[in-house]
């Protein structure tokens, strides 16, 4: 059965003596209202309906700059801009501001809508009325509607109560928005592009050149500060391609050869090892050195071993077999005698002499070219302008009494001597003749690599071994051969011709040899070169390559390239030379790093949104008896027959007493709500009947 309506009439006091009628002259005060039904703006006033519409635009706004930092691509250059300038975290905070304002002030638009819905679509208590018609007015948001509300309410006011309590939830929810999306803001890298004059050479007609090149210096006895990356290629061509440069050859391994091929490697001109390692790619000039390393089974001739002033061998070596590249200057009278002299300190291990943890005993000089010379030539010699590298003699040796495990490839020559002074005295030696190529020159470069190959590595001294741990430069150095330059922390050198434009008459006297190669000088001006006469640090790297990849081509390659690199690092600080110069690199920023937190407000704001819309809606087809911000009207339909027996005796009590009151009068179960009755609109009372 619906229910009926019926006005209740207390009893009145006799106020009439008080109130003087006047006639009221239609004719001069037309009616405050048309008599026809008012529309959505009128109803929610021109201030509200202003503020919702912008609060609207201000939320899509937010969303669209959050979205913005969240998504956009790290190359545009607004997002850089903020990114770089630092001002992501207020960004994010200021925008979650301007939501938080936007939402908390459609909640509480809302709110008033609904308490209008609340009295004139449903019941209400009769205490309760003066609060929700206030509400329509001014409210906190609605969290205070739902305060006002009680379970034994009409049924209709379920609807009102359930929209009522999600806003308040997304509302509340949305004052922690700058909290959540900066809980999933951090600390990452952004690529950055910059141009630069950067000093990568010395003049070799300048003071600095003039007043070093004669200082004699050796880097042999410096432990490295570091291992710098740097940049490398290596060769992919095939013997007897046509297309590969002069003096390109591939890396190879040929009965009693180990050829590390043509390996060219550039020294950056970045000093500091902070910027260094924050740095992707470089494009600029850089010190380019050719490496390349052949080591192959010597013949061995005349070989002495004397034990009385300190291991000593002396003797002539030649090679068995001819490398790919190799070149052959007889001498002036045209002999074919290519053996070279040596005279070589050593030291010989007592114990095990194959070591993962100590590495080999080796030792290392250089042979003297008496007659003809032989040798290999670099990749950056011009056809008819070949130069011979140097060439090294590695040797292995340990007592014959502590012999356990010998290097069985055949890149080695093995003897057994007995020292010719002391005839107890017996050491088993391997020996490899190794050629290098080494040159350098300064070269316009281009060197790149990922941002996950940054770190650089550095020697650990163990002191439970009381050895250095050298695994990790091992690795950069090229121990272990299924390793991309990647995994190895290197800059990718790009490939170009690398042989010189305009070859110097004195290649040795130029500024990419006074940075690089020159260090290489002091290496056999003593025959001294074995453990405890060279850098603990420098040989525990030289021992443990050699023993972890039984190459000596890779390992004289890798202890000659750290010579290199202290050397250079050493006087880039002289560098005197400049060009622009181009670089990539990694700077710490603050950005959004998850999109959880993000993805939560979008949810949130885009659900609280829909309860906006639909609350809209629903105080669109209430009808016109309620106007938001109106305080007149919310004051004036309070008065009507459920109230005007009582009303004014309530001036000084607060809701308390008045629910007090009401009860002591049997009205604490009236239900009220505001209807239009003979063209006014007031409150009636509402009787639920079956």
């Amino acid at each position: 059965m619906n229910p009926s309506y019926h006005p209740i009439t207390p009893n009145k006091p006799n106020i009439g003596s008080l109130i003087t009628e006047s006639p009221v002259d239609n004719q001069t005060h037309p009616p405050l209202y048309p008599n026809k039904r008012s529309n959505v703006i009128s109803r929610l006033g021109k201030f509200s309906t202003t503020l919702l519409l912008s609060s609207f635009l201000m939320c899509f706004g937010c969303l669209a700059f959050l979205t913005f930092l969240w998504a956009t691509d790290t190359d545009n250059a607004v997002w850089r801009k903020i990114v770089l300038a630092g001002w992501v975290t207020r960004s994010v905070t200021i925008t979650s501001l301007v939501l938080r304002w936007a939402t908390a002030a459609q909640a509480t638009i809302c709110a008033s809508m609904l308490a209008a819905v609340l009295l004139q679509r449903c019941a209400v208590p009769l205490h309760a009325a003066a609060g929700l018609s206030i509400m329509r007015v001014e409210n906190a948001g609605p969290w205070t509607l739902l305060s006002k509300m009680r379970t034994n309410w009409h049924i209709g006011s379920f609807p009102i109560a359930i929209l009522a309590i999600l806003l308040s939830v997304t509302t509340l929810a949305l004052q922690f928005t700058s909290t959540a999306l900066l809980s999933q803001v951090g600390l990452a890298t952004l690529p950055v592009f910059s141009t630069a004059q950067t000093y990568y050479g010395t003049d070799p007609d300048g003071p600095t050149f003039s007043s070093q090149i004669g200082a004699v210096r050796s880097y042999l006895d410096i432990t490295p500060k570091g291992y710098p990356a740097f940049a490398e290629w290596v060769s992919n061509t095939t013997l007897g391609d046509s297309r590969a440069q002069h003096g390109e050859y591939p890396p190879s391994s040929t009965p009693g050869i180990r050829d590390s091929g043509t390996v060219v490697r550039a020294f950056l001109p970045i000093a500091d090892i902070n910027n260094r390692t924050r740095v992707t790619e470089y494009s600029g000039f850089g010190t380019a050195v050719d490496t390349r390393v052949v080591c192959t089974r010597p013949n061995l001739t005349n070989v002495e071993f004397t034990s009385g002033s300190g291991y000593l061998l002396t003797g002539l070596v030649d090679i068995e077999q001819a490398p790919a590249g190799l070149l052959q200057t007889p001498d002036d009278n045209g002999s074919s005698n290519y053996s070279m002299s040596f005279q070589c300190g050593f030291g010989a291990a007592a114990s095990n002499n194959y070591s993962l943890t100590n590495g080999w005993p080796l030792a290392l000089c250089v042979p003297s070219a008496d007659n003809s010379k032989q040798g290999i030539y670099s990749v950056m010699d011009p056809p008819g302008l070949e130069e011979l590298g140097k060439s090294y003699l590695l040797i292995n040796a340990t007592s014959t009494s502590s012999v356990t495990t010998l290097d069985s490839s055949d890149v080695w020559t093995n003897l057994v001597l007995q020292a010719t002074d002391d005839s107890t005295n017996s050491v088993t030696l391997q020996f490899t003749l190794c050629m290098t190529a080494f040159s350098a020159q300064e070269l316009l470069i281009n060197a790149t690599r990922p941002d996950t190959a940054l770190s650089e590595p550095a020697l650990t001294w163990n002191t439970t071994t009381a050895t250095w741990n050298t695994s990790s430069v091992q690795q950069q150095l090229g121990s272990n051969p299924d390793l991309s330059i990647t995994d190895r922390g290197l800059f990718a050198l790009q490939p170009r011709v690398w042989g010189w434009v305009n070859r110097p008459e004195f290649p040795d006297l130029t500024g990419g040899a006074f940075s690089t190669t020159s260090a290489l000088d002091s290496i056999g001006s003593s025959d001294r070169m074995y453990q405890n006469f060279l850098n603990d640090a420098q040989y525990s790297v030289f021992s443990h390559m050699g023993g972890i990849t039984a190459d000596p081509a890779v390992t004289l390659q890798a202890f000659l390239t750290t010579v290199l690199a202290i050397t250079y690092y050493d006087r880039v600080g002289m560098f005197d030379v400049s060009s622009d110069s181009s670089m990539i690199v990694l700077e710490q920023v603050t950005r959004p790093l998850k999109w959880t937190a993000y993805a939560v407000v979008v949810a949130v704001v885009g659900i609280h949104l829909c309860l906006v819309v639909i609350t809209g809606l629903v105080f669109w087809g209430m009808g016109g008896l309620s106007q938001v911000g109106g305080a007149w009207a919310a004051v004036a339909q309070m008065l009507g027959p459920a109230t005007e027996g009582w009303v004014g005796e309530v001036g000084r009590g607060n809701d308390g007493v008045i629910k007090k009151m009401l009860r002591t009068r049997g009205m604490q179960t009236v239900l009220v709500r505001v209807e239009d009755v003979q063209g006014r609109v007031q409150l009636v009372t509402k009787t639920k009947i079956g």
